[in-house]
């Protein structure tokens, strides 16, 4: 029951709103940072011999593809650097020009100079090389940007809509009073006419007949 003058509740849906549209926008910014590292980058040829990479891992790609990349690697210090295929079929086109996964690093190596060579007598391709990336995980952070903003943005849209119509509840005019006389929608139905005012005659005077007990009623002897 509401009493008037008493203070309303305050409701909680629009700081779980708040809280939703902040939490989407820092897993939103993780995706989007994600994205960043992982999106692909032209590889460096490696007619030269030696390939600089920036970060960790190895990836060698070929401009068509190979089903055996007849490459070897080795570091700075001349040690062999294990490699192996894809376990599928990737490709990157950057600048309209494809390039095929065909092998990366077994383990993790450090950013630095790496000395490749590819032999193929077979193929024309061409091969290059670049730090390690998969560009399944540079699709899942774009599903994971879109899904997050499209996740937590409608969770607070629908903690809004919620509020907002539980606020308009509360603030609508009710009955405060129900059983007080003369409350709205009280009156009885059909309304009772009001009671007329009868006028009633004055009662006659008091005029007892004869009693014979009474000496002065009593007759008279003739």
């Amino acid at each position: 029951m509401t009493y008037p003058g008493a203070p309303a509740e305050k409701s909680i849906l629009p700081k779980i709103a708040i809280a939703c549209f902040v939490v989407g926008a820092l897993v939103a910014g993780f995706f989007v940072w994600r994205i960043v590292v992982t999106a692909p980058r032209t590889p460096q040829p490696i007619e030269d011999g030696v390939v600089h990479l920036k970060k960790e891992g190895l990836t060698i790609y070929a401009s068509i593809p190979v089903l055996t990349p007849p490459c070897e690697v080795q570091d700075a210090n001349g040690n062999d650097v294990p490699i192996k295929p894809p376990t599928g079929s990737e490709t990157i086109t950057i600048n309209g020009d494809s390039w095929y996964v065909v092998a990366r690093s077994t383990r993790t190596v450090p950013a630095g100079d790496y000395s490749i060579s590819c032999t193929d007598d077979e193929t024309s391709a061409t091969y290059a090389a670049g730090p390690k990336s998969s560009v399944f995980a540079f699709v899942l952070s774009i599903l994971g940007t879109v899904f997050s903003l499209l996740i937590f943005i409608g969770l607070g849209v629908t903690f809004l809509t919620i509020g907002a119509v539980t606020k308009r509840r509360r603030n609508r005019p009710e009955n405060t009073f129900p059983t007080q006389p003369g409350a709205p929608g009280n009156y009885p139905y059909p309304p009772v006419p009001p009671q007329q005012n009868h006028t009633f005659p004055a009662p006659p005077p008091y005029n007892p007949g004869p009693n014979p007990d009474r000496p002065q009623n009593r007759p008279q002897d003739r």
